[in-house]
């Protein structure tokens, strides 16, 4: 998705931040629509209303930084890509140099191919290195050799999903007690049902021509194979008995090249009257209240899994790949169905089964779905629970002196 607007947070304060206003460098691989570059963005507007001063450090922009402005955050455009060792050295010699200079007390290396650059950086200028793993466990033992070290050397490991947790805490044991677990938050002020207006949901539906009358899926999702959009579509080609209407949404980071191929492949399987391949939006809240069902059919596991906790928000069923961190994230709702990764058939059968339930039942149980979500996925406590987490670095640094 695009970078949503992010409402102000109230003032954090904490008496290590009265004490020394913090300053923060966080780096992602890009500014985009991404995990990584929205929870900097979170976390990066928690830190300026506690006092504090943040840096946000990516390769390119791939989505407006006019959010950055907005709150006093400061972007960087940094060349952090490189798999080469010698480029490695040099980027982070640049980041370590930057820290220096402009008094950075954290890094946050916010995905594990930057923890690399961000360990050597820290080492270098004297900085206290945070690193967040975005990945599902199952990236765990893939780590590189340098990936690691930099992990192990880390003061402090974030990651948004117990499960995840869990397996690095087994595969480097040495990380358990320097592990912490923050589960992804969103504005629940924003993804309320009863602050979605009905002419903002029927301003989507007339521009995207979706009937009255059949019900809408949807696979909000960054248009990459591994979001499971082919499998969707060979899902649907097995149920054409069903009246229905998909529609497909979210940004290009190819610049619309693996788009065009799944316009082919709808062309391919006789859909073109069912699916609608549509332009990212930025109202996403009002695109989910249109939609009877959300679909998530990932091919790879997602440890954070911002559509499912967006969708439930919404008190929309929810149809998602039967991965452990998926599973942990809809726990306890009473409309979720789990379906075999890369099985096409039984993500079928699910859609099958999610559009039976009527809608009176539907309705029903849409308060369950919602007050199950809500004590953990708020924006607010997952951005206390970092600053908290500065803080004590913060605090045993000024110890330590």
């Amino acid at each position: 998705m695009s970078i949503d607007t992010v409402s102000a947070l109230p003032p954090y304060t904490t008496t290590a931040f009265e004490k020394k206003a913090p300053a923060i460098l966080q780096l992602v691989p890009h500014f985009d629509g991404g995990g990584a570059a929205r929870l900097a963005l979170e976390y990066g507007a928690a830190i300026q209303a506690a006092g504090g001063q943040t840096w946000i450090g990516y390769e390119q922009a791939a989505a407006s930084t006019h959010e950055l402005s907005r709150f006093g955050i400061r972007g960087i455009e940094m060349k952090l890509a490189s798999r080469n060792p010698l480029t490695g050295f040099n980027v982070a010699r640049r980041v370590a140099r930057f820290a220096a200079e402009s008094k950075i007390d954290i890094i946050h290396a916010q995905s594990a191919s930057l923890a690399v650059i961000g360990h050597a950086a820290a080492k270098r200028a004297g900085c206290r290195l945070v690193t967040t793993f975005h990945d599902g466990p199952g990236s765990v033992a893939a780590l590189s050799k340098r990936a690691r070290q930099a992990f192990l050397e880390s003061d402090l490991v974030i990651t948004l999903s117990h499960v995840t947790a869990d397996e690095i805490a087994r595969a480097l044991p040495a990380l358990a007690s320097r592990l912490s677990v923050v589960p992804f938050g969103i504005d629940l002020t924003r993804f309320d049902p009863g602050q979605v207006t009905a002419p903002r949901v029927v301003q989507l539906a007339n521009q995207w021509r979706v009937p009255d009358d059949i019900p809408v899926i949807m696979a909000p999702a960054t248009f990459q194979r591994g979001k499971g959009h082919s499998l969707l579509l060979e899902a649907l080609a097995q149920i054409r008995d069903l009246d229905l209407r998909c529609i497909l949404v979210g940004p290009d980071p190819d610049g619309g090249v693996y788009r065009k191929q799944l316009e082919r492949e709808v062309a391919a399987h006789q859909l073109q009257d069912r699916v609608l391949i549509a332009e990212d939006v930025r109202d996403m809240p009002a695109a989910l209240m249109l939609a009877d069902l959300i679909v998530a059919p990932y091919l790879e596991p997602a440890t954070y899994n911002r559509v499912l906790i967006e969708a439930q928000a919404l008190g929309r069923p929810v149809v998602a790949s039967d991965f452990p961190a998926a599973r942990e994230v809809l726990d306890g709702s009473s409309m979720a169905w789990l379906t075999a990764p890369g099985d096409a058939q039984s993500l079928g059968w699910a859609i099958r089964d999610a559009l039976a339930l009527p809608l009176d039942e539907r309705e029903a149980r849409t308060p369950q779905v919602i007050e199950n979500l809500r004590p953990r996925a708020d924006r607010d406590v997952m951005a206390a629970q970092v600053l908290s987490l500065y803080n004590s670095l913060l605090m045993d640094a000024h110890q330590a002196a």
